[in-house]
């Protein structure tokens, strides 16, 4: 079934715009939002685990974030885990709240950024690229099954999915850049 091997590279192409979706979001500009220390990694319980399973991150004001932790024994190793991870923002501990001040970005760590949001970007097109690449090799596998209208269907349509996912890449790209370069 064509529309089935279509939907199954769609879908993966989809997958790695999510993806890049998700690392943009990690890339601060300049506004404190929870994304930026969910990830971070906590020693708790003997164990490493996300800093969303042990609290909830909330959006004070613009530069601070206030991280509640649900069982308040791990708060300095929360604490210890935010300094840690070399994020750049100062903590403060109080009993199981504990403060993130995020500071202004710098022009240089702004420039840096968009290096960064750009090298996601292009990774997510690699990988779409890598999809369409599969793609193509299972259609043109099909050549002798189907006819060749269909088979040249199929590549035209996975073409410009790949073209849609990539317009969608350089939008998201562009919209980054521009929250990072806006003061």
């Amino acid at each position: 079934d064509t529309e089935a091997i279509i939907k199954e590279y769609e879908e993966k192409m989809d997958k790695t715009c999510d993806m890049l979706r998700g690392n943009l979001v990690t890339i601060r500009a300049g506004k404190a939002t929870p994304a930026l220390v969910e990830g971070v990694q906590v020693n708790a319980y003997e164990s490493m685990m996300k800093l969303a399973e042990v609290a909830t991150v909330t959006v004070q004001d613009s530069t601070t974030l206030m991280v509640n932790v649900f069982d308040e024994t791990v708060a300095p190793a929360v604490a210890k885990a935010i300094m840690t991870a070399d994020l750049g923002f100062t903590v403060s501990e109080a009993g199981s709240a504990i403060k993130v001040s995020v500071p202004p970005l710098t022009k240089d760590k702004r420039v840096q950024f968009v290096k960064l949001a750009k090298d996601y970007t292009e990774k997510a097109k690699v990988a779409v690229r890598n999809v369409r690449q599969t793609a193509m090799k299972k259609i043109k596998g099909y050549n002798k099954k189907l006819p060749e209208d269909t088979v040249k269907g199929m590549t035209d349509e996975v073409e410009s999915l790949v073209k849609k996912n990539v317009a969608s890449m350089d939008a998201m790209m562009k919209k980054k850049e521009e929250e990072l370069m806006s003061v």
